[in-house]
C-alpha cells in the first residue's frame, strides 16, 4: 500500500514523526527504525509500504498527517509542546 500521494507528503510525516522521535537516523545513517527505513525504500522506489509497516506506523487512509504508532518523542519536541 501506499501511505503518502506524493513526496510533499511523505516529507511532512517523516519531519512531524521521525525527526521528532528518539529512534531517528542520524546523518547519513541508514535508519535503526523498522518503520523509518521502509518508507526510506519506499520513497526511493515505488512508494510501496507492507501493510504491516503501515499498521506500525497508525496509518489512516484520508488523513494528510497523524502521529506515528510507535513514535518516541525527544526531551526537545516534548519541552517545545509544553511551551504551547
Amino acid at each position: 500500500m501506499r501511505p503518502f500521494s506524493c513526496g510533499s507528503q511523505y516529507g511532512d510525516w517523516t519531519s512531524a514523526n521521525c525527526e521528532r522521535c528518539t529512534k531517528a537516523a542520524e546523518g547519513y545513517a541508514w535508519p535503526t527504525c523498522e518503520i523509518e527505513a521502509a518508507l526510506c525504500e519506499a520513497y526511493c522506489g515505488d512508494g510501496e509500504i507492507t501493510d504491516r509497516i503501515a499498521a506500525r506506523m497508525g496509518e489512516s487512509k484520508g488523513r494528510y498527517n497523524w502521529p506515528c504508532g510507535e513514535v518516541e518523542w525527544t526531551e526537545e519536541w516534548k519541552a517545545k509542546c509544553e511551551q504551547v
